[in-house]
């Protein structure tokens, strides 16, 4: 096994077999990143199909959020019948959400145990959540936890120690 650094953080992992020329990650939070286009001129961003899934989940996630709190909210007066359907319409979206964090997880050039590990773990939660009398918070909660999971490249990149010069 070779040392390799991150092609995006620059952070030092282990690869089997190494290709010249080839760009390594050490997480799939930073083959995510690595995909999002880099500001252009005057800060203009390309649309990308990437970029446009990853603006359609966290409109899709703010929206599921956003349902949840309404829902929670409805519930405290006497409207179960409109709190109840708010906390569906959340919950659908956040299956929609987690779904599309799970394809962009499977695309990602990197693949390590840990990533099989947290869509385990992701998918157990939302197993736990249809079994619990309101599944709307706790579908909320796994998918910030598996976007939190993901997002972690952008993290490493800006608290590592020795910065990489790949950005």
């Amino acid at each position: 096994m070779s040392r390799m650094q991150c092609s995006y953080c620059g952070l030092p992992f282990h690869v089997r077999r190494p290709e010249p020329g080839h760009a390594y990650y050490c997480c799939s939070g930073c083959a995510l990143v690595s995909r999002l286009p880099r500001p252009g001129e005057a800060g203009q961003f390309p649309v990308t199909p990437v970029l446009l899934v990853a603006l359609g989940a966290g409109f899709a996630f703010f929206n599921e959020a956003f349902f949840w709190m309404l829902a929670v909210a409805l519930a405290r007066e006497p409207r179960a019948a409109e709190a109840l359907l708010f906390a569906r319409v959340s919950t659908s979206l956040g299956a929609v959400v987690w779904l599309t964090q799970m394809v962009a997880m499977a695309r990602a050039a990197s693949r390590h145990w840990t990533d099989a590990l947290a869509a385990v773990v992701t998918l157990a939660g939302l197993g736990g959540a249809a079994m619990s009398a309101r599944p709307a918070g706790w579908v909320v909660l796994v998918n910030v936890a598996l976007g939190l999971w993901l997002a972690r490249g952008r993290g490493k990149q800006k608290f590592a120690r020795n910065r990489s010069l790949t950005i």
